[in-house]
């Protein structure tokens, strides 16, 4: 072919490409044109603000729940408030509880110093699992559980640490500057809870200093609450101003994974350096942010609906407690299961529908039957508890908040079959029944050391059957 041939038939082949580009191109000029300096700043703190939405919903929520359940009495802050009872519909400060492990929680500021966290060997074989977290929903590390019996000393400590680990002590490095410590044991029957409350005494916190003076005989004192932050900002921006605290109180000053993104956000007010200097920004980027703050929150209540595989009406995710770069989906996962266990220790599932694919409603009646083999296959235990559309119990004359294969006189069918009954009127039976509400309601299966077939997709739970 000569170098014209060749030339001309560039041409025409590129030729064919740019009718399906420049229109498009031509138009992009035109808007971007048409777009004045101040509406392109409000469109770019949009952008910007939906990003840091997502993304800092977790510090938010961590910081502002935080102090709530410590002078709730929920929480301890440095050391471990130790609860000697199931949680029931009158505990109102974390979402989606549990109602079958013995539990102490404990709220760390390692900005000071690392902390040691003492378990013990338990006296009898029982299921305890020792989660250690950070402010953004992350699970840092897991001691016990599907590991088994983990007892020994522990050294947590604040991003960036250059000290020396005492001997014998194993490293649990936070991402923040604060870490959770939650300790459940569980307690299969109501039997069972004085046994649990027992092995849960020989649990400690403390900081390494004391550590280091007193051994486990140190006594906490009782912490100092911080003080609730104030914010000035205007409303429709508020939410930026309280990321702004909490990432300034919760984020090293640099070196985060997110660095960059982080530093991104500087160009919109936010910084770990100043918090959120609204005083500084334009009208249109304030605008960009108000616009942020309410898509950002519909965003992440619409994740939920799909926060992975959707079978027989059951919402399905791996990704608890370590939601990556899927900052919508980590943001959902804190406002609905916040503090969610790794896949492989607890597995969650939720369903709000029926095998209609009906809202869940206490105007019917319900079955969710499990044929013989079929049941949850769990190798600790499974449990179903009910909530409300607020995610928290839901109070009943029975007294019964979730329903499993360690509930005392569970029955089986004739032919093997489980068959629970989710209504709120009182059946004749009741061994198989767990309490509805008038309203709607919701369903969460907990897997307690979910078998491979649940994590692999070769299980999954029968649709609820509405019987009326």
């Amino acid at each position: 072919m000569t170098r014209t041939k060749l030339a001309l038939a560039l041409g025409l082949g590129l030729s064919l490409l740019v009718p399906t580009y420049a229109p498009a191109l031509a138009a992009d000029a035109r808007t971007a044109s048409a777009m004045s300096a101040e509406q392109a700043r409000e469109e770019y703190a949009y952008a910007l603000g939906i990003q840091a939405y997502a993304w800092g919903y977790p510090l938010v929520r961590y910081d502002m729940g935080g102090l709530r359940s410590i002078k709730a009495g929920v929480v301890n802050l440095n050391s471990f408030r130790k609860h000697t009872e199931l949680k029931t519909a009158r505990d109102r400060t974390v979402v989606t509880p549990n109602n079958v492990t013995i539990d102490a929680y404990a709220r760390l500021d390692l900005r000071s110093e690392p902390f040691v966290l003492h378990v013990p060997q338990l006296p009898e074989k029982r299921w305890s699992l020792i989660q250690v977290g950070n402010m953004l929903d992350e699970v840092t590390a897991n001691i016990g559980g599907n590991a088994g019996p983990q007892p020994g000393d522990y050294l947590i400590v604040a991003p960036g640490f250059r000290g020396v680990v005492p001997a014998g002590m194993q490293l649990i490095q936070s991402r923040t500057n604060f870490a959770i410590v939650a300790a459940r044991i569980n307690a299969p029957t109501s039997a069972e809870i004085p046994l649990a409350v027992e092995a849960q005494k020989g649990f400690q916190l403390m900081p390494l200093s004391a550590y280091q003076r007193e051994g486990l005989a140190y006594k906490a004192p009782k912490a100092e609450l911080p003080a609730d932050y104030v914010s000035a900002a205007p409303e429709n921006v508020r939410f930026f101003d309280y990321l702004g605290q909490a990432m300034q109180k919760f984020l090293p000053a640099t070196g985060d994974r997110d660095q960059s993104l982080i530093d991104s956000f500087g160009t919109i007010g936010l910084s770990i350096a100043r918090g959120f200097d609204w005083r500084s920004l334009d009208a249109a980027t304030l605008r960009g942010l108000a616009r942020a703050a309410q898509a950002g929150e519909q965003i992440v209540a619409q994740r939920w609906q799909n926060p992975g595989e959707v079978t027989n009406g059951w919402r399905y995710f791996m990704l608890g407690g370590r939601a990556g770069y899927d900052f919508p989906l980590r943001a959902t996962l804190t406002r609905n299961v916040i503090g969610a266990q790794n896949a492989e220790q607890v597995y969650y599932p939720n369903t709000e529908i029926d095998d209609q694919g009906d809202p869940l409603s206490g105007r019917h009646r319900y079955v969710l039957r499990f044929a013989k083999g079929e049941q949850p296959p769990a190798a600790v235990f499974w449990n179903l508890s009910l909530y409300g559309p607020d995610m928290y119990f839901v109070e009943n004359d029975f007294r019964r908040y979730s329903i499993g294969s360690t509930t005392d006189g569970l029955k089986t069918d004739a032919d093997g079959s489980i068959t629970l009954v989710i209504q709120h009127e009182r059946p004749a039976d009741t061994a198989n029944w767990l309490p509805a509400p008038e309203g709607p309601f919701n369903l969460t299966m907990r897997f307690y050391g979910p078998e491979p077939a649940v994590l692999d997709g070769r299980y999954r739970l029968p649709a609820v059957q509405r019987v009326n």
